[in-house]
């Protein structure tokens, strides 16, 4: 009952938190893999920046940076395809 009415109803919010909750799960991958020493691209980012190696920073960044739009992109294409009144 509830997967027949109800989540027909809340399929473009539940997309939206769900991308929202991953892109804020990245932000905090910098202090999880810091505070847990896991090497990863926030420990990456965090080293260059303490070393001074701003090519590796901003490599980083952009790398970051992508996976956002990505997952924006992402979520605008399952928009599409799940919302039938967007066009």
């Amino acid at each position: 009952m509830i997967w027949r009415h109800a989540f027909k109803n809340i399929r473009v919010q539940l997309i939206t938190v769900i991308v929202l909750s991953y892109a804020n799960l990245l932000e905090g991958s910098v202090l999880t893999e810091i505070i847990f020493s896991w090497p990863g691209i926030g420990s990456y980012i965090t080293t260059a920046l303490l070393s001074a190696d701003m090519n590796a920073v901003l490599g980083g960044t952009v790398v970051v940076g992508l996976v956002f739009i990505l997952l924006n992109i992402l979520s605008d294409l399952l928009y599409k395809v799940f919302d039938p009144r967007a066009k």
